[in-house]
């Protein structure tokens, strides 16, 4: 089956993996700040005519020099550059602010420079460089670093000469070894269940990836190396077999796989490409990822101090409809042993969209859903037909933002556990509504060298039909499915007790009739990222009318548990709006 991708609203022109080279802003010379630097570029897509970095002939090597308007803020550039003599010939430097990129950028052309480097003002770079009003009369390269970064450089500026190499790097070193986000085999899930790892039968990580030789000389000795540690204790350490590797081409390399008697806890993978001779471009030889074993499915990475999965970015459709959703893919030959909680999701509306605030989450709707995917899969890039999904009654939730919580992770509860079944496949979705809601989105890992080995399919996403991911970008959703163990679940059908409470959502003060129930009995109250908020012992009369003082709770979404001491047990939402 064809890979199915969707176009971004707000896609990202970026420096991951093209097929062969990197777009790259890599500091020659002098050696105390020689390396490659992150960075953005402009794209003849955003509005510009400059030309594609894309292919190595139009690379750019020269002196980096700072680019003078003659103003107060004489680095900006965005009156004509008064310093022409020194920029003809070479790279002009300028600070990002107060005028539009291709302003800056068209100055510098004018003052006879051949590319452009631009300094952010922040260290975020996630972002497109729109070619404006100048944008279509700008012929030279246009790239931009991040504050950070060019403070370094900068500082050096002054000492003494800098050059600097722009462009993709294919071919341009004689030895340059490289990898990248696309070319690795990751674990199966960033985040997995423990309960499923529990010996070196049940778990098993197959290892490789792709190694590149985008250097002008043959490659004799190429290898893959992929270290594993734990708490800085080194766990696995597996290289492959050195192999010759002619200029342009590249190879799969596949490793031992990865297993232990017992999985818990963070583990960190570094993948490196390595050979005999030194690289000279050393700074995509080396990719570093990480696999979490707790209570969390997620194709997104795990912060082991939260327990949360991460996201970079947040991504939306283009020419968004309604119904968007982000979904995770999981089967398992023990999955019996899990129940399904609920979802975490993390959300974001974009900045400066509504004078004279930034818009924000609150009142936003999202919903989760679980599906039985009951298709025959044979394919990393399966996607669900339309009688391929089961909706399953009790595997939905909603949750309702009473906070602006950008960028931070939420849980959005099940109706009920859902036990899960060997060997079935699941769908988990969440679903937004509203075009200004962006879904959070891990782009540091790929699962596609993985799922051409596994054909199981990961993430997909749903907007009008279905999706393998967005065009350009890696990685997958910043979804994450809660789990537990089936057996502390003890609760079936016969004793569920149902219990309303009011008012519902409340500022301080709730009440929860007893509709007959009495004895002793347990209270837990667990916040919307599924942490455990307060539980206390109580005991109840019958019918009488239990009052629970949320005054030091704060706005949110709340899951109330109350268990009795004959088994029964009841389970409701109560929203504190404050």
């Amino acid at each position: 089956m064809l890979k199915h991708l969707l176009p971004l609203t707000f896609g990202l022109t970026c420096t991951l993996g093209y097929g062969q080279g990197d777009v790259v802003v890599q500091v020659i010379t002098p050696n105390s700040i020689a390396g490659s630097y992150a960075n953005t570029y402009a794209t003849a897509a955003n509005g510009w005519s400059v030309p594609d970095l894309l292919l190595p002939e139009n690379a750019v090597q020269r002196e980096l020099v700072l680019g003078f308007d003659g103003t107060a803020a004489d680095s900006l550039g965005c009156e004509p550059l008064v310093n022409g003599a020194e920029l003809d010939g070479k790279i002009a430097v300028i600070y990002r602010g107060s005028c539009n990129f291709s302003l800056k950028a068209l100055h510098a052309q004018e003052a006879g420079a051949d590319a452009v480097l631009l300094i952010s003002n922040s260290d975020a770079l996630n972002i497109n460089m729109q070619g404006g009003d100048y944008g279509a009369q700008v012929t030279i390269p246009v790239v931009m670093i991040n504050q950070t970064d060019g403070a370094t450089i900068r500082s050096v500026m002054e000492q003494e000469p800098v050059t600097a190499f722009i462009g993709n790097n294919y071919g341009a070193f004689p030895t340059n070894l490289s990898m990248d986000v696309y070319d690795v085999m990751v674990p199966p899930a960033a985040g997995y269940p423990s309960i499923l790892a529990s010996s070196a039968d049940e778990y098993g990580a197959v290892l490789g990836g792709y190694v590149h030789n985008f250097g002008s000389e043959l490659q004799s000795s190429a290898r893959l190396r992929a270290v594993i540690t734990q708490n800085g204790t080194e766990v696995y350490n597996e290289v492959g077999e050195a192999l010759n590797l002619a200029p342009g081409d590249s190879t799969l390399i596949l490793l031992p796989a990865f297993t232990q008697p017992s999985l818990s806890g963070a583990y960190i993978i570094t993948y490196t490409a390595e050979a005999d001779l030194p690289d000279d471009f050393d700074a995509d030889n080396t990719f570093t990822t990480s696999v979490y074993f707790g209570d969390l499915l997620s194709y997104a990475p795990i912060d082991a101090s939260t327990n949360l999965p991460t996201g970079d970015v947040g991504v939306v459709p283009s020419g968004f409809g309604s119904g968007f959703r982000t979904c995770i893919s999981f089967i398992d030959s023990n999955a019996s042993r899990l129940a399904v909680t609920g979802l975490h999701f993390t959300g974001s509306t974009p900045a400066d969209r509504a004078a004279p605030v930034d818009t924000s989450l609150i009142n936003m709707d999202v919903y989760a859903y679980a599906f039985q995917w009951v298709d025959l899969i044979t394919d990393f890039y399966a996607r669900p037909t339309d009688n391929g999904l089961v909706s399953i009654t009790n595997g939905n939730g909603t949750y309702t933002y009473t906070s602006d919580l950008q960028d931070e992770s939420i849980f959005i509860p099940f109706a009920a556990p859902l036990s899960l079944m060997d060997n079935q496949r699941y769908l988990f979705c969440v679903e937004t509504q509203d075009s200004l809601v962006r879904h959070g989105w891990n782009d540091q890992l790929d699962y596609e060298t993985t799922g051409s080995q596994t054909l199981s399919p990961t993430t997909l996403i749903y907007a009008g039909q279905w999706y393998n991911g967005f065009t350009g970008l890696a990685g997958a959703p910043s979804v994450a499915a809660k789990t537990m163990d089936i057996n502390s679940i003890g609760i079936r059908e016969d004793e569920k007790v149902e219990l309303t409470p009011f008012p519902n959502p409340t500022a301080d003060l709730v009440r929860i009739p007893m509709r007959g129930h009495h004895g002793a009995a347990v209270l837990r109250i667990f916040g919307s990222d599924g942490t455990l908020c307060s539980e206390q012992k109580t005991s109840i009369t019958s019918n009488e009318v239990m009052s629970v003082d949320l005054t030091g709770m704060s706005a949110g979404t709340y899951m109330f548990q109350l268990e009795f001491e004959n088994g029964k047990r009841s389970d409701f939402r109560v929203v504190v709006a404050k």
